[in-house]
């Protein structure tokens, strides 16, 4: 049997009623990450939950050379003599530490305490470590910035246990931070939160989840709400919605001119090309350059998906916008454009609405 290429688990989903703050809402928006991966022929699955015993899985770790047992961590032993375990702590009860400051950790970390009590690392470790045995070869862990820094120890114990950075992630997502244009002072200014249906109602969820991805996880996701969600060329979400809307309409226009045949009742396609259509290549310097970047798309959504960060669909989508508003400047609807036309149309349909979960609208008003 195949295992599949990678693993994507939400360990902790936030309900809309738990929502105590607009910032959490960024984290809601994970779950798009399953037709991120579904469009990269990544598997994304959520495997039988594993109910490991930690006994168990502790005695096939004390012979691993990163797990020793002893009175106290390498760390508090250093400043005492080399041999304080064997005389004067020979005979105190003894804790069972994995290496984890060997991976930039604080200090090592307790995995059974004296007691006899199995740590929530071991715990994890265990869950992880059956997932990626016996269900999958990749693991990435979403977090809620809420969580401190566990993120931190569980990674630095995975390499400890061997697992590279390639086949486990912790991503911890940061939140959202509102900012509004303030009149008098004529600057962007932060503002505090507000209560998450009230932003929603200002900006729409479409701009919330585009300005949610639009930064690395990792990072803060600023947002102008005196901006987003506007329709303006101030709101990069509309300056991209705007785009796909335009080879909408120069598609149909160029219907309309005879030039193409074209069908939009399903899917978009161009169905025939009458003979009298011109078929030589355009002039226009800007086509080059546009079909290279289609060309990348697949390769950059393979990234995105390799690393769950949408802010390189994002990027991707606005640079295609910038190379289209140099195109149409000098564009000629012939044959030849109109299907570049439509690979542009598509893709930014495709990574808006079927990825991201935001509606590629067509824009009223855009010829």
């Amino acid at each position: 049997m195949t295992k599949p290429h990678l693993t994507y688990t939400l360990s902790i989903p936030i309900r809309p009623e738990q929502l105590t703050s607009s910032a959490d809402l960024r984290f809601t928006f994970t779950g798009t990450f399953k037709s991120l991966l579904q469009q990269t022929n990544h598997t994304p699955i959520a495997p039988p939950k594993p109910t490991p015993n930690p006994e168990t899985f502790l005695k096939t770790l004390k012979t691993h050379s990163k797990i020793y047992q002893a009175s106290m961590s390498r760390q508090f032993a250093a400043d005492l003599p080399p041999d304080i375990e064997q005389t004067t702590l020979k005979d105190e009860p003894k804790d069972w530490f994995i290496k984890t400051a060997d991976f930039r950790d604080d200090c090592d970390r307790v995995l059974q305490h004296r007691n006899g009590e199995y740590t929530q690392l071991l715990k994890d470790l265990a869950i992880y470590d059956q997932i990626l045995q016996e269900h999958c070869d990749k693991i990435i862990v979403l977090r809620p910035s809420n969580y401190g820094k566990y993120d931190v120890l569980i990674n630095a114990a995975m390499q400890c246990l061997g697992y590279t950075k390639e086949q486990f992630q912790f991503i911890i997502v940061q939140p959202i931070k509102l900012y509004a244009f303030h009149k008098p002072s004529q600057k962007i200014h932060p503002i505090p939160d507000i209560a998450t249906d009230e932003l929603i109602k200002e900006i729409g969820m479409d701009a919330l989840r585009w300005h949610s991805f639009r930064v690395p996880l990792t990072g803060v996701a600023p947002i102008n709400i005196s901006t987003a969600g506007q329709p303006t060329p101030a709101d990069s979400l509309y300056r991209v919605q705007a785009t796909h809307a335009r080879c909408c309409a120069l598609l149909k226009r160029a219907a309309q001119q005879g030039i193409i045949e074209l069908d939009t009742n399903d899917q978009w396609q161009i169905t025939a090309i009458p003979p009298s259509s011109s078929e030589n290549p355009g002039d226009n310097p800007h086509t080059l350059t546009l079909t290279h970047q289609l060309q990348s798309t697949p390769q950059i959504l393979e990234q995105s998906a390799k690393e769950l960060a949408p802010h390189l669909l994002c990027q991707h989508l606005e640079t295609l916008r910038e190379t289209c508003e140099l195109w149409f400047k000098s564009l000629t609807l012939d044959a030849e454009n109109c299907t570049l036309l439509l690979k542009v149309k598509q893709t930014f349909f495709d990574i808006l609405q079927n990825v991201l979960k935001i509606q590629a609208a067509e824009l009223a008003g855009v010829n």
